[in-house]
Formats: C-alpha cells, sequence, structure tokens
C-alpha cells in the first residue's frame, strides 16, 4: 500500500498525486502541489493578476495591454487568463489555416493525388511540381501518354545512354563497305563510296573498266527541252525537234505563220504553235480536209437555236429576221412582240388587245366590228333582236336598245307608234263639258322623237330639227322649250340643266335644237318643244313635241 497522496503506478511504485488537478482551493487561491498533499497559497495563475480591491484573481486583457504575440493579419480575442489570435484574411492558392494555431499552413497536393500519371510528385511550400518519372537506357519519356517509350532512331544511327540517335560511322566498321577501289566517305546516317582510280570524262569504272557513260539515259545531260539528248562515247549532244531550230544553245520554235498567206488557205488565219501551226477558219467557215479549204457554216441548218424566228445565211455569217409584228432584240437573234396598242393611238376605235405579233380590236356589247377597227352599232330594233311589246316604241340605243311605252292620255288617238292625235269625235262628245271640252289652248297633238347620242360629243352641236313646210304664207310658228327630266339610270341623278341647250328658231316656220354644252355620259334627258301656230296672228292651235335623249356610256359615234 501506499502513502496518503500517493497512488501505485503501473510499474508498481508508489507515485505523488498531483491534487491541483481537482482545483481543491478556492478561486482567490493558488494551488501549489506538495509530495503526498497540496497547499493554498496567496497568489494567481498565468495569465490572471491579484485585485486588492476585490480580494481575488481578476483576468488581465492581453488584448486590450498589447501583452500578445498575434502577428500582422491576426486579430487577438481574449479569453479567461489567456488570449487567442484569430487570422483575418486568407492565406492564398496552396495553404489552409490551422483552426488551432490560426497560422497558414502548406497544404501537400501530393498527398491529394492531383499529379498526372507517369509522373513524380514533389510538394514545395504553396505549391507543387511534377517531373517525369525516369526511364531506363534506350528510352524517353512520352509526356503526352505520360508513359516511357522506345526511342526510335532512324536507319543509320544508334541510340546513347543519354537517350540521344548519333550517327553511325560505316567506314569504321570490318570490313568496309566500298570496294578496294573506292573510298568510304561517312555521312551523316549513311557513307559513300568514292572512286580513287578515275576515267575520263563521260566514262565510268565497272569491273575496273571504263565504260560508256549515257547521260541521256540517266538525264545527266544539259539540253534543253524540247532539245532531243543524243548518246555519244564519253559525251552526249543536242538536237531540236522538228520545227525548232537551234538558235544561242536552245531549240527556239520556227513560226511557219511568218511565211504569210502561203501557208493557210482563204478565210483562215495562221496560229502558230510551239513546234508546229494551226489554220483556223474565220468565224462562220468550218475546215474542210487537214489545211485544205475553208467552207462557209450554213448555221441556219446546223443550228436550232440561231435565231428565233427566221434565219438568214450569208458568207460566213447570218442574220435574224423576225415575223410581221415583231422585232428584233439587242442580241440580234430573239424577237419581241410590237405592242401596237401603244404604239399607235387611236388604233382601235374602243378598245385595242395586243396579241403575239399582232393585235385585235373589240367592240362593246350592242356594238358589231366593221373593217377590223371601226365599231357599228347594232339597231336592235331593225333586225328584231329586241324584246319590245308590240305597243311598245323599240328605241334603238348606242349600244343597245329600250321599249318606251307610248301610252295617250284620254282624249286621243294614238297615230302610228310616236303620235297622240287629239279625238274630234272626243271633242264633240264632250263640248257642253267645260272641264273637258276641247279649247284652243289643248295641244292638238304630241309627237315622240328620241335621239341617241355619244359620250362628250363635241359641242355646239344641232341635234334636231323642226320644219313645217305646209304652213300657208299667213301663217307662222312660235317655239317654246322646256326641260321636263335629266337622270342617270343608276343614280337617278343628274347635273344637266336647260341652259345645255338652245332653241333656236328659223322664222317664220322653223327651229333648230343645239346642244350647247356637253353632255354628261350615260343619261336620259326628257325635253318638251311647244309649237303655236298662228293664222293671221290669231292662235289656231298648239302641238307638244317630246324629245327624248339618250346620251351613251361610249365616246364614239356608230
Amino acid at each position: 500500500n501506499c502513502d496518503t497522496g500517493f497512488e501505485m503506478g503501473d510499474n508498481g511504485r508508489c507515485h505523488d498525486i498531483n491534487e491541483c488537478l481537482s482545483s481543491p482551493c478556492p478561486d482567490t487561491m493558488k494551488c501549489e502541489n506538495t509530495p503526498g498533499s497540496y497547499q493554498c497559497i496567496e497568489g494567481c495563475e498565468s495569465g490572471y493578476i491579484w485585485s486588492l480591491k476585490y480580494g481575488e484573481c481578476r483576468d488581465i486583457d492581453e488584448c486590450a495591454l498589447h501583452k500578445h504575440n498575434c502577428t500582422h493579419g491576426q486579430r487577438c480575442e481574449n479569453m479567461p487568463g489567456s488570449f487567442r489570435c484569430i487570422r483575418e484574411r486568407n492565406c492564398g492558392t496552396g495553404y489552409q489555416v490551422d483552426p488551432q494555431t490560426q497560422t497558414c499552413m502548406d497544404i501537400d497536393e501530393c498527398e491529394q493525388g492531383i499529379d498526372e500519371p507517369g509522373y513524380i510528385c514533389k510538394n514545395v511550400p504553396g505549391t507543387y511540381k511534377c517531373r517525369p518519372q525516369n526511364c531506363t537506357l534506350g528510352e524517353k519519356f512520352n509526356a503526352f501518354l505520360g508513359r516511357c517509350e522506345k526511342i526510335q532512331c532512324q536507319p543509320g544511327y544508334n541510340v546513347t545512354s543519354f537517350g540521344k540517335c548519333i550517327d553511325i560511322n560505316e567506314c569504321a566498321q570490318t570490313p568496309s563497305p566500298c570496294k578496294t577501289t573506292e573510298r568510304c566517305d561517312n555521312t551523316m546516317g549513311s557513307y559513300r563510296c568514292v572512286q580513287t582510280f578515275r576515267c575520263a570524262s563521260g566514262l565510268e569504272m565497272k569491273d575496273l573498266k571504263c565504260l560508256d557513260i549515257d547521260e541521256c539515259t540517266i538525264g545527266n545531260h544539259t539540253c534543253p527541252e524540247p532539245a532531243i539528248c543524243k548518246n555519244t562515247y564519253g559525251s552526249f549532244y543536242c538536237e531540236c525537234p522538228l520545227g525548232f531550230v537551234f538558235k544561242y544553245g536552245v531549240c527556239v520554235d520556227d513560226d511557219e505563220c511568218a511565211r504569210g498567206n502561203v501557208v493557210c488557205p482563204a478565210n483562215a488565219y495562221c496560229r502558230n504553235t510551239p513546234g508546229s501551226y494551226a489554220c483556223e477558219c474565220v468565224a462562220g467557215y468550218k475546215m474542210i480536209a487537214e489545211r485544205a479549204f475553208c467552207e462557209d457554216v450554213d448555221e441556219c441548218q446546223t443550228s436550232s437555236d440561231t435565231c428565233e424566228q427566221k434565219c438568214i445565211n450569208v458568207q460566213g455569217s447570218y442574220y435574224c429576221l423576225c415575223q410581221e409584228g415583231y422585232r428584233l432584240n439587242g442580241d440580234r437573234r430573239t424577237c419581241r412582240d410590237l405592242d401596237e396598242c401603244s404604239m399607235i393611238p387611236n388604233l382601235c376605235q374602243y378598245h385595242c388587245v395586243n396579241t403575239p405579233g399582232s393585235y385585235k380590236c373589240i367592240c362593246p356589247s350592242g356594238f358589231t366590228l366593221e373593217r377590223g377597227r371601226q365599231c357599228q352599232d347594232i339597231d336592235e330594233c331593225s333586225v328584231g333582236t329586241h324584246h319590245c311589246r308590240s305597243d311598245d316604241y323599240c328605241v334603238n340605243l348606242l349600244g343597245g336598245f329600250r321599249c318606251y311605252p307610248i301610252k295617250c292620255s284620254e282624249g286621243y288617238d294614238k297615230i302610228g307608234n310616236n303620235r297622240c292625235q287629239l279625238s274630234a269625235r272626243w271633242c264633240q262628245q264632250h263640248q257642253n263639258d267645260k272641264d273637258l271640252r276641247c279649247t284652243i289652248r289643248k295641244p292638238v297633238k304630241y309627237v315622240y322623237s328620241f335621239i341617241s347620242l355619244p359620250a362628250k360629243m363635241r359641242t355646239p352641236m344641232e341635234i334636231f330639227r323642226i320644219r313645217n313646210s305646209q304652213l300657208q304664207t299667213n301663217q307662222y310658228a312660235e317655239f317654246d322649250l322646256r326641260l321636263i327630266d335629266a337622270f342617270d339610270p343608276y343614280t337617278k341623278l343628274s347635273t344637266t340643266t336647260l341652259d345645255h341647250f338652245q332653241l333656236k328658231n328659223y322664222p317664220p316656220h322653223n327651229a333648230h335644237l343645239i346642244a350647247v354644252r356637253e353632255l354628261n355620259a350615260f343619261q336620259e334627258i326628257e325635253l318638251n318643244i311647244e309649237m303655236k301656230i298662228y293664222t293671221n296672228n290669231i292662235l289656231n292651235s298648239i302641238s307638244i313635241m317630246k324629245v327624248l335623249i339618250y346620251v351613251s356610256q361610249y365616246e364614239f359615234y356608230p
């Protein structure tokens, strides 16, 4: 057994117990271990200072008193009895912060396995280095594949211990690679055997004999093209081929064309070629037999696309013509249609339509084409192609017709198909009726006249005449014009007034109706002309002439 304050150790001996480890003293006392016991004494542990004011150990603020060892880039933080340094900045690439000491520790990248295969990694402060692995003799390191590979030298080279290819000196080998009559000269990667016994120029040694060198066969001559090499014993000479002459050491072309017109036939020109010449026919001719003569080419027969319409062959050439109604284009081959409608004003009376090579005139409905250009109105009333009733008056219009029903008022008899005559029998029957009886003011007749006019006709124009050839010398007539109606058949509107007309009297019996202003196209106008007949200056009778004018939508006359 051990005494108080001691304990048995693993080695069987008694060891002192450090009671201060269990902090048996109050906070204001400092524990001091003694053999077999301990004692509490006045004093403070490291990092504390005794305070007389408080009667206890108080912590020392090393940070405030600048009694710390924090380096630049570290922040001091006070702790009970001590302090610690906390890093304020990072360590940078290749370093990391030690969480205990707050210092920058190097990162061993080699332990992380980031090096490439085939390389040996060596760690250095802040980074690492890779070096190729050591290769054996005759090998070199392939950086791309990361491995050692055998060094392959070209023929005539050997590899050294340093991994380099050096030239093999074949001339130092035994036996020598050259003949006894030859000298061996080493070259890079090979060797050359040089004759020590020389033959004359143009000869070479074979089996101890000097034989001729065929410079022409082996190409060891100086004949410039197109000269032909001819071999001789010990030398050679140059010969020019046919069509060339030897001048100034070279073969120059013999220009046969310079001899004049005797070389080629007529209608041909001479073209010199190297060593020869060629006769070529001028355009429009072809060669018959070899350089014999030039014959005219009938381009109109040999080619289908020479001319678009008409082809005319001439000596050495041809020219193109166009059919009537066409004109030759700038390429002198194709033809373009002439637009007669735009070229010739007023070619057609109504409408011109261009056609390939010609034109045609078209008339509107109700007209027929006359003489190829004029539009002739169809008189439906005369030819019977109308659909008017028997008691209607068929009015032929420019381009149509109109069925006008003439109905006579009470007391009038219809005479013919355009006149209403006052009935004498009716007047006699009603002579005692003051409302219906016939007086001198009652018109004795109504006569209907119909006039068709073109649009935009020239004015002034006389459109209607009244002639009284049966009146006696003691009789005369007075006339009065009134506008009853004027309208467009579609819009029912019109700008025509009485001012568009003038009734010109020709005493004593006649009158002419004149249009003095242009009438709008496509309208119907109704006029009344009242004619009073006087006998010995006394009113004898009154007649009404109803003039119905139809203005066409077309501007031309039939």
